[in-house]
């Protein structure tokens, strides 16, 4: 994941995290001893905690250096989606972001031959392909999108749609 992408998504977490407790810098400040300057330039994606500071921001937080890192890692993303083309992009996404899986360059990358028997990737491998691809864009030109929230939004949506059309199929 690009450095300045994964700080920023960092940030934005624990900003959220901090304000879902409603405390401020100089509270976070208070009870971690860390600069609330420094809080601010992780929050705004300037600088990456160390794991010292990220351990102690998490624990002021009431919360995991897992859950700040990587975001809120529950099924709950994928199975509160409300249909099979969601809760299969919300999988695939959390998996993008969370680095297992890349930009799949072609049919043969999702090993489809040996993993065919047990998990059905054909049906939606053109859709899923594209979110992947969609992402890796995402992720190269975040800074540049006015509004990256409603870009990745948008995109998970289309290609949700083109998948719960691929199940409707049957």
């Amino acid at each position: 994941m690009d450095d300045k992408w994964r700080k920023e998504a960092l940030g934005k977490r624990i900003r959220a995290a901090r304000e879902s407790l409603k405390l401020s810098q100089k509270d976070l400040y208070d009870k971690t001893k860390i600069k609330d300057s420094m809080i601010s330039d992780f929050e705004r994606g300037v600088r990456e905690p160390s794991t010292a500071n990220l351990a102690k921001i998490a624990h002021a937080l009431n919360t995991t250096m897992d859950k700040l890192y990587f975001g809120d890692e529950s099924n709950e993303v994928i199975n509160s989606a409300p249909d099979v083309g969601m809760r299969i992009v919300n999988c695939f996404t959390l998996l993008y972001l969370s680095e297992v899986i890349s930009d799949v360059q072609d049919e043969a990358d999702f090993g489809m031959g040996s993993v065919q028997p047990h998990v059905n990737l054909w049906k939606d491998a053109w859709a899923i392909k594209r979110l992947l691809s969609n992402l890796e864009e995402y992720k190269r030109n975040f800074s540049t999108y006015p509004d990256p929230a409603s870009y990745l939004e948008q995109t998970k949506k289309s290609v949700a749609n083109e998948i719960n059309k691929n199940h409707k199929k049957k």
